[in-house]
């Protein structure tokens, strides 16, 4: 699981560099809007073993609370999903905090099946929130009907 909105706040411009000279399939995806960052999403291998490269991790799904409920996050989500299905990946996993219901939804659109939850997987502010843990396989992705093009990197 990633880090919070708040906590991915305080990172560095030096993290974020790190991050993003992670070698490929890795990478970091965003919309921009008149050259705001809008919306991101991130995939990382699961593991640095062959036996794991079959599978990525989503991470850092954000959207700017001004811009949202408009299509943003599904975007950069399927140019993630795209980008490891065309890098030989099958399955994509990722975590959800809850409630968090409009993501769930969202992921559920994709394609995206809960297969379990993790108790008390983050802790904000002395409140403890469970995680659900949801996969999509390859052959379950539900791409968009009407593709959108938008800026990425």
């Amino acid at each position: 699981m990633g880090l919070t909105f708040e906590e991915e706040l305080t990172r560095t411009l030096d993290g974020f560099r790190a991050q993003l000279s992670s070698p490929l399939p890795n990478a970091v995806f965003g919309s921009f809007i008149e050259g705001e960052l809008a919306a991101t999403a991130a995939i990382n291998r699961a593991g640095q073993f062959p036996s794991s490269h079959h599978k990525m991790v989503m991470w850092g799904v954000f959207t700017s609370p001004r811009l949202r409920r408009r299509g943003l996050s599904r975007q950069v989500v399927d140019t993630a999903l795209q980008h490891a299905f065309d890098n030989g990946v099958n399955r994509v996993n990722l975590q959800v905090y809850v409630p968090n219901e409009p993501a769930i939804t969202l992921y559920k659109s994709i394609g995206f099946v809960e297969y379990g939850v993790e108790s008390e997987a983050v802790c904000l502010d002395g409140q403890y929130y469970n995680g659900v843990h949801m996969t999509l396989v390859k052959d379950r992705h539900n791409k968009p009907l009407h593709p959108t093009a938008f800026g990425v990197g």
